[in-house]
């Protein structure tokens, strides 16, 4: 009787490991592999059934016991099912890293989308040096860039200017400039 034990123990151990290796599908969405290696099982699983029913159904004098054998099938079955059972963190741990990196994918798209970039034709003024905007005012250059981008003004007077607007002063003005 502990021979049918034996080989009761090694199905039950085969079952379990093809219904965890069928969980393993919606998780992975990898059907046609955990699909293949599950069948694979389950056929084992069918071999020890057809065993144990022969055993049950055999009389006593005609049942060949071979302890080995079955002992051996027990161990493949229980590595069998801790094989699925710890694959299974591994797995749980890439579908994280996918959705990670889908919502980083997602979080830099919008980042992208909330660039501004200045791109093409202004219509600028030659004189004021004002901007003509799409909806035809005309703003200073520096509101229309901070308004457009994520510029930032501060002003001062170049050289050029400095001479034109205070003439009697540039020449003490620039020599303190480039001290």
């Amino acid at each position: 009787m502990s021979f049918a034990i034996i080989v009761f123990v090694s199905l039950i151990l085969q079952c379990a490991a093809v219904y965890y290796s069928f969980r393993l599908i919606i998780l992975t969405g990898h059907t046609r592999a955990w699909l293949l290696l599950s069948v694979g099982i389950a056929t084992m699983a069918v071999r020890r059934f057809i065993t144990l029913v022969t055993l049950l159904s055999a009389p006593a004098t005609h049942r060949v016991v071979d302890y080995s054998f079955e002992i051996i099938g027990v161990f493949g079955s229980a590595m069998m099912l801790v094989g699925v059972i710890s694959i299974k963190p591994i797995f749980k741990m890439i579908k994280n890293a996918e959705e990670e990196q889908r919502a980083l994918a997602e979080s830099l798209q919008e980042a992208l989308n909330n660039v501004k970039i200045l791109k093409g034709m202004l219509p600028i003024c030659a004189n004021c040096k004002k901007i003509r905007d799409d909806g035809g005012y005309w703003q200073q250059i520096e509101t229309y860039i901070s308004n457009n981008s994520d510029t930032q003004f501060s002003h001062g007077i170049c050289p050029d200017c400095v001479r034109k607007l205070y003439p009697e002063y540039s020449e003490a003005i620039l020599k303190n400039l480039t001290k």
